[in-house]
């Protein structure tokens, strides 16, 4: 191996880039021959991911993919345990894991909260997961789509969804900004394909399209804002996964869905892949439920 900066690397095409995976480098070259910067910088660092929502589901697989990695992650959830089954996997997750609990994203106080619990902390990226398909658990199973159709919707599963998806995650985003680091740091909301008006063909399922689609323009907004800090900011379809989330996971497979952790390698996938310049900033990306591969979706 030759030795290109601070990184030991045998690619002739290497090209060093700043890469928020690691301090240091991880050049595209590098990231498509499987090279680990981790062991091949000497002066490699671990990032510092900031959470939502880590109680199951997408949320809980990022906290085990990068802890495992060795990542340091900070993991909010309103309890460790998860809201459908009633157990506690995240308290299982080896690795640099702080657990944030009394973290609920429809609390106006929920900035207090994280400003006090991350006193100090340089975010490196934070990831909006925590969300909810009506902002209830009191509707069960495949109810909670039946409830969403018009004319039946209601106001009041309207206004339980955006507060938690589109409010829910501008509450997060005022607390910590100033802490998420600038230039290079990364932000993404973890959105949904039911959330592209051009892309609608179907109708129904009210509250979770509309909520979802404001956070997506809330997601837009943020990469403009954010522009002059040098954050890299996109909303992020995780795909149809098999997770606690909506009617549960029989449901879901049911559906078709695909295991967890393809969402979890595609969020990654956009993160280590498609942000790292200020060129990525407000793109709408879709992780294929089929195939995993990255799609630029249609707002």
């Amino acid at each position: 191996s030759s030795q290109v900066g601070s990184c030991r690397c045998s690619l002739a095409a290497f090209q060093p880039k700043r890469c928020m995976r690691w301090i240091g480098c991880l050049a595209d070259p590098c990231s498509a021959a499987g090279v680990d910067a981790r062991s091949e910088s000497p002066n490699a660092m671990p990032s510092t991911y900031v959470i939502t929502g880590c109680s199951s589901g997408i949320g809980l697989d990022l906290v085990k993919e990068l802890a495992g990695r060795g990542d340091k992650v900070y993991a909010t959830v309103r309890t460790r345990k998860n809201s459908m089954t009633g157990d506690d996997l995240l308290s299982a997750v080896k690795g640099d894991v702080t657990i944030i609990e009394g973290v609920d994203v429809s609390d106006d106080g929920v900035g207090d909260v994280l400003k006090k619990a991350l006193a100090g902390v340089t975010i490196d990226v934070l990831i909006h997961n925590a969300g909810s398909v009506n902002g209830t658990r009191a509707v069960k199973g495949e109810g909670i789509f039946g409830e969403q159709k018009y004319p039946q919707v209601n106001i009041e599963t309207m206004k339980r969804s955006f507060d938690v998806n589109c409010i829910g995650p501008l509450r997060v985003q005022q607390a910590l900004t100033d802490q998420i680091k600038s230039p290079g740091g990364k932000v993404v909301l973890l959105s949904t394909g039911m959330a592209s008006i051009d892309d609608n063909g179907s109708g129904g399922i009210y509250a979770y399209r509309c909520s979802k689609a404001a956070m997506n323009m809330l997601a837009k907004s943020l990469a403009m804002d954010l522009k002059a800090k040098e954050i890299c900011c996109c909303p992020v379809a995780p795909g149809h996964v098999v997770s606690e989330f909506g009617p549960g996971q029989e449901a879901m497979k049911k559906m078709g869905a695909a295991p967890v952790n393809q969402a979890t390698k595609g969020i990654l996938g956009v993160l280590e892949e498609k942000m790292n310049t200020m060129e990525g900033t407000g793109v709408f990306w879709m992780v294929s439920t089929k195939t995993g591969e990255l799609n630029v979706m249609p707002w």
